[in-house]
């Protein structure tokens, strides 16, 4: 639809619906003062058409019309009494210039005919513009006019450094500059959620072109993943409780505290799901070579530049485990437009230990973010690590319950125990299944903490593993024959195949969990024995 028609008749009135207006309104609402029911123009005039309401000597009528390119007022209407009894209800300004915007601004007021009653206002302020003169020929401007003004816009934000999952709507003017001198364009946007609406407006100048505004939306994801030469990943993302966007656009003018305004349209979409796609950066390992931490990724594997960073921070433990600690902590944020798959920070302690979180977030063409928490563990002898095992027993052959008793229960235990240093964390412990253990209570899970410093491991088949390994060993009682011993206190004795003892730490840091290196006691040469274990058995420490 056009939006100014082409009238050839001089005498042909165009008729401009009037819509709600922004009234002000005082003691009572302006249900009893006349009010603009339509607003007509010619060429070189305005007519208002009013209700008549109440008695006219009581009635007081104002109308102001300004030229809004010039910035000029018009001589002003004011009538009031008597003078209203031939002209109320329809109101002329005469010698206006064709093709030009005015703002019409209309004051009414009733009051009570006696001592007693009450005095109704109202005001209104319309945006019209008076047609072109039939005696020259529809130039650039009223064919321009034809269309509507100005166009909303909605789409996905799929440029460089912005998120699809949000919603970019961008307001733009389709008048030329030349024809829209002091206008504004506006455009008031409602978002439509399941319990709430979010509203927003967006105004342009006569001077500018285009303004656009991001609508932030809550999304759910569904991510799959595809791993050929490099690691897609693949987003199906669904508006979460928004799922609809409407505007209203207007022509505006402001002038002399006047806001004068005249409505365009009205339009709603549906915010629909978007599947996007991206290669991910893939976290490989990390190593420490003379006070750098090393981490390796693998680059992704397109010509495009990644839109990502990836953030390193590391905490010195273990003072970095307090609340209230000002520890020394490095961090540093990458940006990964280079080919380089890795990223150094330096000036790590090697006296210390460092609790590490490596943090990549790809920024477009949506969010994704990967982490990776580790402990980086010193090699100076004098860095405590955040827990040791402990093996305690006795020696069978002197520790007799009795005097008449030759045996006794012999318990091998372990423990795995808290450094004080570690006080403020929490320090959870998986260990693997041992000797041959089989079903769901085969491995164990638990935390060791400031209340709890040390957790003894239940079930575990030590004999079978120290005697498996070396049946001269005392705890192993006296040799029956080659294939059997005579162990105190213990029967049904086994022989296990594995007896590799294997666990692995996360310091809960902050709320925050850290892993540590999956550690087993074994024999130097890397088969699965458990020598150190039978060595710590043999020595005069616990005996």
């Amino acid at each position: 639809m056009a939006f100014i028609s082409e009238i050839p008749c001089i005498l042909l009135l165009f008729s401009i619906f009037v819509l709600n207006s922004s009234a002000q309104q005082y003691m009572r609402p302006a249900m009893e003062v006349d009010k603009i029911e339509t607003v007509d123009v010619t060429p070189s005039q305005i007519i208002i058409t009013t209700t008549k309401v109440g008695p006219v000597e009581s009635l007081h009528i104002y109308v102001d019309v300004i030229d809004i390119e010039k910035g000029e007022h018009q001589p002003a209407m004011n009538l009031s009494g008597l003078l209203l009894l031939i002209t109320r209800g329809r109101y002329t300004v005469n010698f206006l210039r064709p093709g030009t915007w005015y703002g019409v601004a209309f004051y009414s007021e009733q009051k009570p005919l006696g001592d007693h009653g009450q005095t109704y206002l109202n005001f209104e302020e319309k945006l019209v513009r008076t047609l072109p003169s039939p005696e020259i020929s529809a130039d650039s401007e009223e064919e321009a006019l034809k269309v509507p003004p100005m166009e909303v816009t909605t789409r996905r934000m799929n440029e460089k450094g912005k998120s699809i999952e949000n919603l970019l709507v961008a307001l733009k003017w389709t008048l030329p500059r030349k024809y829209r001198t002091n206008l504004q364009a506006v455009a008031n946007i409602s978002l439509h959620c399941k319990d709430h609406i979010r509203y927003k407006e967006l105004k342009l100048a006569d001077e500018e072109s285009e303004k656009s505004v991001e609508v932030k939306l809550d999304n759910s994801f569904n991510i799959t993943e595809n791993r050929n030469s490099s690691r897609e990943i693949v987003a199906n993302i669904q508006p979460k409780n928004c799922h609809r966007i409407c505007w209203d656009t207007s022509l505006m003018a402001s002038f002399d505290q006047h806001h004068f305004g005249h409505a365009i349209s009205s339009d709603c979409r549906n915010i629909e799901p978007v599947t996007a796609k991206a290669n991910i950066r893939e976290y490989l390992s990390y190593d420490v070579n003379h006070g750098d931490l090393i981490i390796r990724t693998n680059a992704t594997d397109t010509n495009e530049m990644e839109d990502a960073i990836v953030d390193i921070k590391a905490i010195e433990l273990p003072e970095g485990a307090k609340n209230d600690s000002n520890a020394t902590q490095i961090s540093q944020v990458f940006g990964t437009n280079s080919s380089d798959p890795t990223f150094v920070l330096h000036d790590l302690n090697p006296q210390k230990w460092y609790a590490v979180e490596y943090i990549y977030l790809k920024r477009s063409p949506f969010n994704y973010v990967e982490s990776r928490r580790f402990i980086v563990e010193s090699r100076a002898s004098t860095a405590k690590p955040p827990f040791r095992v402990r093996f305690i027993t006795k020696d069978p052959k002197n520790n007799s319950t009795s005097s008449n008793s030759t045996e006794t229960v012999v318990r091998p235990r372990i423990l795995m125990v808290m450094d004080p240093g570690y006080k403020d964390a929490e320090i959870g412990i998986d260990v693997d299944p041992f000797c041959n253990a089989k079903g769901p209570n085969s491995s164990q899970h638990f935390w060791i903490n400031a209340r709890n410093p040390q957790h003894e491991l239940k079930g575990l088949n030590i004999l079978g593993a120290v005697c498996g390994e070396k049946p001269e060993h005392s705890l192993c009682g006296g040799k029956k024959d080659d294939s059997s011993h005579d162990v105190p206190g213990v029967t049904n004795r086994t022989t296990c195949n594995s007896p590799n003892l294997c666990y692995t730490g996360n310091l809960k840091i902050h709320e925050k969990v850290y892993s540590m290196k999956r550690r087993c006691l074994k024999k130097p040469n890397k088969r699965p024995k458990l020598l150190h274990l039978i060595q710590f058995f043999h020595s005069p420490l616990f005996h």
